[in-house]
């Protein structure tokens, strides 16, 4: 039988990539069928939301889903290759190849900007998430040709379909590692090739009602002292309501956190770019063994790099940044029960740590001017930053579950009003650096599927790429994803109008650079 390697990336709120051997039916019928199979097995995929606009939502039971309502078909066209030989063209500094990739991972991301621009419509009716599937009609036929869809041949070559399938979500559904969570899923679904006896001709049965996860101020054993409440209700409450100028303590331009332009309700428009990537195993361990050799994580060394290059091009301020902590490894198992397995079940569970860098730090990672062509491996103030932001990551994740903001979010009686009111008026953060480390190899397909490999028949997972919106959070959002050994992939997202786009340009072209010289070493 021939082989038939067929490449799926998943993406939206991030894209694993999958590859798929001979099919022996449509590929239709394969992603309707394994989407199918994946809501079955996860309760939260299966509920709608009524009174989603009023101050208590709650989550409705969803009799019959109409799976070709979850699926989305975009055709991202490549421009067609001149050669008819496998030898790869060169013009310019890119090959056909490489031009051909860029283009459809061009398409690719500004298909992604639509996905986070439109409310969610009709929850009462279907759930809160999509996905979308992107691909190339033209290698859909040519592995019709091959007979792919059930008629075996012999002595052909392979054919190599990639397509991407995004997994876009509304939050009250799942957060980024559920997203992973969703993935994996798939893939095995993808891998079993199972007809689920509850979907009957697009229609997915849903008679009984599911167990739901409990809700995360039930599953997390938060624990707040009354010296944190008392600080958490001057800050966040009292404190930006007192006059602060009738005590002189008003403080100045450069001591107020550079956040872009206000909060803009009425401009959804997402810009997405690529930050940069890293495909070659040996440098992304050889990157990350330089950073355990300064005290610094990854995550550090990145909020390093963001800090550095923002100092260079915004003069004279301080910034505030934010990384969200996932908070799955503090459920209670004696509450979870079988409702919910850390790892295994799509929840939104997660927190985050609000870091304020002021104008003195900013101006250390500055540097003199004639500092600041120096390679940043050789940067003490770089590698500081790194290893102080691990530190304080580390003691947070240690301190956890005890005196975390997010306890005192039943607080909020009304989350609409809450978001509306931050029209206006400043972002809280200048950039959010979210990193969802790497889906792990059995969830990718990539090691665990020995026997189906044999068969000739196996999709797996060889790239992630995380996306999000930014209607009110930090200026700047930095999500970084990736697949066990098949590295990392970091985008950048911005709000219309709220940072210029000549900003973000000098912020990539630096962190390219800089993460280049690094992998070089």
């Amino acid at each position: 039988m021939t082989s038939i390697d067929n490449v799926v990336r998943p993406v939206g709120s991030q894209v694993p990539a999958s590859y798929l051997r001979s099919q022996w039916f449509s590929l239709h019928d394969a992603i309707e069928n394994a989407l199918a199979a994946v809501v079955l097995g996860q309760a939260m995929l299966g509920v709608g939301i009524a009174g989603e606009d009023t101050k208590e939502p709650v989550f409705v039971h969803l009799k019959a889903i109409d799976i070709r309502r979850m699926i989305e078909w975009k055709e991202v066209v490549t421009p067609p290759t001149t050669s008819t030989t496998q030898t790869k063209v060169r013009y310019g500094s890119k090959t056909e190849e490489e031009k051909e990739k860029a283009h459809y991972e061009d398409c690719l991301l500004r298909s992604l900007e639509k996905c986070h621009e439109p409310l969610w419509e009709d929850l009462v009716g279907k759930p809160g998430w999509k996905i979308v599937v992107h691909h190339d009609p033209r290698q859909l036929r040519a592995l019709q040709s091959h007979g792919s869809l059930g008629l075996e041949r012999k002595g052909e070559e392979d054919v190599l379909l990639s397509f991407d399938i995004s997994f876009c979500f509304h939050h009250a559904y799942s957060d980024g590692r559920g997203g992973y969570i969703f993935h994996g899923d798939f893939q095995r679904a993808l891998n079993n090739a199972a007809h689920p006896p509850e979907l009957q001709n697009h229609i997915l049965h849903l008679p009984t009602p599911p167990v739901l996860p409990p809700a995360m101020d039930t599953l997390i054993p938060f624990t707040l002292s009354w010296t944190f409440i008392l600080h958490t209700v001057w800050t966040e409450i009292l404190g930006p309501l007192f006059p602060m100028r009738l005590l002189r303590l008003e403080p100045s331009e450069a001591d107020i956190p550079w956040t872009g332009a206000p909060i803009d309700g009425s401009n959804p428009k997402t810009h997405i770019r690529t930050l940069f990537k890293i495909d070659n195993v040996v440098q992304m361990n050889g990157l990350i063994a330089q950073c355990r050799s300064h005290g610094a994580s990854l995550t550090g060394l990145l909020h390093a790099l963001i800090a550095r290059s923002l100092a260079l091009h915004v003069k004279d301020r301080s910034f505030r940044s934010t990384t969200p902590i996932a908070l799955t490894q503090y459920a209670n198992a004696n509450i979870a029960s079988s409702a919910f397995t850390p790892g295994k079940t799509i929840h939104c569970l997660i927190t985050g740590l609000s870091s304020a860098h002021d104008l003195d730090t900013i101006q250390r990672l500055r540097g003199r001017r004639d500092e600041r062509d120096m390679r940043v491996g050789d940067n003490t103030a770089v590698w500081a930053f790194a290893k102080d932001m691990t530190a304080c990551l580390r003691a947070k994740t240690a301190s956890l579950p005890r005196d975390d903001i997010i306890a005192l979010s039943g607080l909020i009686g009304d989350w609409h009003e809450f978001f509306r009111s931050k029209f206006g008026k400043a972002r809280d953060g200048t950039w959010e650096l979210s990193n969802l480390g790497s889906l792990n190899a059995i969830d990718a397909g990539i090691s665990g599927h020995e026997n189906v490999e044999k068969e000739g028949r196996r999709w797996v997972i060889d790239r992630a790429v995380f996306t999000q919106g930014t209607a009110v959070g930090s200026a700047i959002c930095i999500n970084v994803a990736g697949v066990a050994e098949h590295g990392i992939h970091v985008t950048i997202s911005w709000q219309d109008a709220i940072v210029d786009v000549d900003l973000v340009e000098k912020l990539v072209g630096d962190l390219q650079a800089w993460i280049t010289e690094l992998v070089e070493v």
